[in-house]
């Protein structure tokens, strides 16, 4: 007999045993990660649940807090999780409209402050509550002030992408991701101990030439390689490819995070892949064989009984994350709402497109915790605030955009599931 932890006493049959020994072999690594997220995500959708929930309690299930299957350290899985992480961020800014921004500059801009500004200082101020340093306050508001388009199938189910508070809304997307990473990249130089006023004013500048660099540089560069390997869809995609990494590793070199050069990249090559065939092979590549490793990562992070611990023993700190969040994007909504003349059916829509937080509010949670910027109690609560977003979400947003939209939902058809497809 085997000695194991396990939830089934302190000694297992040799066999459990042997199945349980943590994997770290990449063969045999990469086959699980893939059995996965194979089975998983259909299994889910067909419950009508997130297909992010199934693969993040995967996680939970293979990982050392319970069955004890797979090493969370194992090179496959440090690899591809890191990679799905950078795609992750980098389809979050393919994925923005630009010229729908462009036709709501204005809306978006005005929104986007107040969407990001007010769940900011909420956020600030539920850190400090809690006894947290400065840093980590920022960076917990930080957290807050971004959104991710998860709901965005539901409001084209509608026909509602055109709509302005729609339009509004997936405009101030750009905004607020930009200004939540920049936070965190400021939170992290100060962390390293890099963090005086003059260093602070320096990286700033820094990012802000890196930025502009990326935005004006990559673009013609990539409808100048387009161009050149025209029909040809295989060196695109792979030049697609480099440019996702090479952004994101230039990002590393000036002391940004990596998901910051990501999220760039994607806009950059956001014009370029508008049109381009080789764009639902970008989609269909990370959506298929990345994102899932790094979701089922966030599980393998994750120990239940801390979890559980952090929900029950510090159950304040997750209620005002999460209540900090739902009452701060409202508040952003009505903020707007005299100034554009939004009704309030059209306020109700906007906050339940701001609510659900997935791609940069998890990479951020994870460089925060590995940077100890994040307690772990304060990254459970936002492992919760993640999963409650991307269940109420879609829920309202489908509820809302029905008041709204001029045409009456056809009888027997419901909301597509947001789903990683």
């Amino acid at each position: 007999m085997l000695t194991l932890n396990s939830p089934f006493g302190e000694e297992a049959p040799m066999l459990f045993a042997a199945i349980a020994v943590p994997i770290q072999a990449p063969l045999p690594a990469m086959a699980l990660l893939l059995m996965t997220a194979l089975f998983l995500p259909p299994l889910f959708r067909a419950l009508k649940l997130p297909e992010l929930l199934g693969l993040i309690l995967a996680g939970v299930l293979l990982g050392p807090s319970l069955f004890n299957i797979l090493e969370p350290k194992a090179d496959t899985v440090v690899l591809l999780a890191g990679i799905g992480k950078l795609y992750l961020m980098f389809l979050a800014g393919l994925e923005i409209d630009l010229s729908q921004f462009q036709a709501a500059r204005d809306r978006s801009l005005r929104f986007g402050f107040a969407t990001f500004a007010i769940p900011l200082l909420v956020g600030l101020l539920i850190g400090l509550g809690f006894g947290f340093g400065w840093n980590s306050a920022f960076l917990i508001g930080s957290l807050l002030a971004s959104h991710t388009l998860l709901t965005l199938p539901i409001v084209e189910h509608y026909g509602l992408l055109r709509q302005r508070a729609v339009a509004a809304t997936l405009g101030a997307t750009i905004f607020t991701d930009i200004g939540a990473l920049l936070v965190l990249a400021v939170c992290l130089a100060v962390q390293s101990g890099d963090g005086g006023l003059i260093a602070i004013v320096r990286d700033l500048l820094i990012f802000s030439v890196f930025i502009t660099l990326v935005l004006y540089g990559v673009k013609p560069l990539s409808r100048w390689f387009f161009r050149l390997a025209h029909n040809n869809e295989r060196n695109q995609f792979l030049f697609i490819f480099l440019v996702l990494l090479l952004v994101s590793l230039g990002a590393q070199a000036i002391q940004l995070d990596m998901i910051i050069g990501a999220f760039l990249a994607g806009l950059a090559v956001n014009e370029t892949l508008q049109d381009e065939p080789v764009r639902e092979k970008v989609d269909f590549f990370g959506k298929v064989m990345f994102l899932p490793c790094f979701f089922i990562d966030i599980g393998l992070l994750l120990n239940p009984a801390a979890f559980w611990e952090t929900l029950t023993t510090a159950g304040s700190l997750t209620f005002a994350i999460v209540g900090g969040l739902f009452g701060s994007k409202f508040l952003a909504a009505i903020a707007v709402k005299q100034w554009e003349g939004y009704s309030w059916p059209e306020v109700r829509l906007m906050w339940s497109l701001s609510l659900p937080q997935v791609a940069a509010t998890l990479a951020a949670a994870q460089a925060g915790l590995q940077a100890q910027l994040l307690s772990p109690a304060v990254f459970d609560s936002i492992i919760a605030l993640v999963l409650i977003t991307v269940l109420v979400g879609p829920l309202l947003t489908d509820r809302f955009a029905q008041q709204i939209c001029s045409v009456p939902k056809r009888e027997g058809r419901s909301a597509p599931v947001p789903s990683l497809d």
